[in-house]
């Protein structure tokens, strides 16, 4: 054989010339079959007694997955020397194996599927053909060789949950739990619902691990809250900001759209609150940019003066606006001591408003009020929430998206987990 191609199979088999006797190719119509042999170790020992006196029994051959794409067509046939010992009659093979015990598929395309899996764009499909195995394999091979450890909760926890499609479960949305400090994966639960999660941290009840929990961030669901309340009972439960911010937000859209609607398509009413509505919720842009000419207004304008006629369209507006801009500052910037006094005059604020689509809002405000003041509590200098979940979420609801969800709820848990935390491949 040339020598490029020597190098391939070598590199292939992350084999070094001193570590193969010999190869040798067999050409077959559509493809190659190359046999390697290994080296002859300089001992062995029995597996049985430790003998070192033995004879030779031969070759047996064993056939092993080719997965580079130059070669994806061939077959790779390994000679593996086989003893006898003399002493207790065992016999075995050598010691150099490029795959495990009875199977043909090599370490290299192991260690090259679980690599490509930690891509959450990646599905087993596509994993499986860059790999020249069947996708029935790659799912063979991820159950067998990825093992996740088992649940350690972590001072700081965050609960939140996500969309899942083709569940095995009877169940929209998987639960997912959160190591805030460590911004890692630490459980993914097939059910939001209050019965499952009962019954999952009864499992921990009597054994203390949930003691040792001091901060629990959770969205505004009360199921959360009530297994917060039961099972850490020696945490403080905080309400995760970003989702206040989202209800307040949701809120301020349906006020625009209600009074949008009163307007005729063709006004200039309709136009600024349907095509510069970004800035009623966008607080860094430069809004006193460059004047542009603007068609529909027949004249120069910049963002600045744009936002000033957009408020000026109705009061309510104006004053929804000013509500969400005096709340959004508050959560940026207000201290835990003085958190409760603060929000408790947002609140009379939002009440005397009177606005309809406020009123939701400001119902959560006073349900809620006692765990989004602790959301302003520090753990380790950082505010606690559930920023790390939201984050993670995008790469769960990216790899669920382009797998078509994934229905065994216990493969896509530790699909989830293995995407996202990059650890758990262990080679046995």
């Amino acid at each position: 054989m040339d020598l490029i191609t020597d190098q391939l199979i070598m590199n292939y088999l992350n084999l070094t010339e001193k570590d193969i006797e010999d190869i040798q190719m067999v050409r077959e119509k559509d493809h190659k079959i190359f046999y390697v042999s290994l080296s002859r170790s300089e001992r062995h020992y029995c597996p049985v007694c430790g003998s070192v006196s033995y004879k030779s029994l031969g070759f047996y051959q064993r056939k092993i997955t080719m997965s580079h794409k130059l070669c994806e067509k061939d077959e790779l046939i390994l000679k593996v020397r086989r003893y006898l010992c003399r002493d207790c009659h065992t016999s075995f093979s050598e010691d150099k194996h490029l795959a495990q015990r009875n199977q043909t598929i090599s370490y290299q395309v192991i260690l090259k599927l679980m690599e490509l899996l930690k891509d959450p764009h990646m599905t087993f499909k596509n994993a499986a053909a860059l790999c020249s195995i069947s996708p029935s394999s790659a799912v063979r091979i991820f159950d067998r060789h990825c093992h996740l450890k088992r649940p350690v909760f972590p001072e700081a926890l965050c609960m939140d949950e996500v969309y899942a499609l083709n569940s095995d479960f009877d169940s929209k949305y998987i639960c997912v739990f959160y190591d805030f400090f460590r911004h890692t994966v630490i459980d993914v639960l097939p059910s939001r619902k209050k019965d499952y999660l009962y019954h999952y941290f009864q499992q921990f009840e009597n054994t203390g691990e949930l003691l040792s929990v001091k901060y629990v961030c959770i969205d505004m669901h009360n199921t959360y809250r009530y297994i917060a309340r039961k099972y850490f009972k020696k945490a403080v439960i905080c309400a995760d900001s970003f989702h206040v911010i989202k209800q307040l937000n949701d809120s301020l859209s349906k006020v625009r759209i209600r009074i949008m609607k009163r307007y005729d398509t063709a006004s200039i009413e309709y136009y600024l609150l349907k095509h510069f509505r970004f800035l009623l919720f966008e607080r860094n842009i430069d809004l006193d940019n460059k004047a542009r000419w603007n068609k529909k207004l027949e004249r120069y304008i910049n963002l600045r003066q744009l936002k000033e006629e957009l408020l000026s369209i109705d009061p309510q507006l104006k004053r929804a606006y000013e509500l969400k801009e005096d709340y959004t500052s508050f959560n940026a910037s207000s201290s835990y001591e003085e958190a409760e006094e603060k929000l408790g005059k947002l609140i009379d604020e939002f009440t005397l408003a009177n606005i309809p689509e406020y009123e939701e809002f400001t119902s959560s405000l006073r349900r809620w009020k006692k765990e989004i003041v602790n959301s302003f509590r520090l753990y380790k200098g950082r505010r606690i929430s559930n920023g790390v979940a939201e984050s993670i979420n995008s790469l769960i609801s990216l790899l669920l998206f382009n797998s078509k969800g994934i229905r065994n709820s216990e493969r896509r848990k530790k699909r989830i987990m293995y995407a996202a935390n990059k650890e758990g491949f262990l080679l046995k």
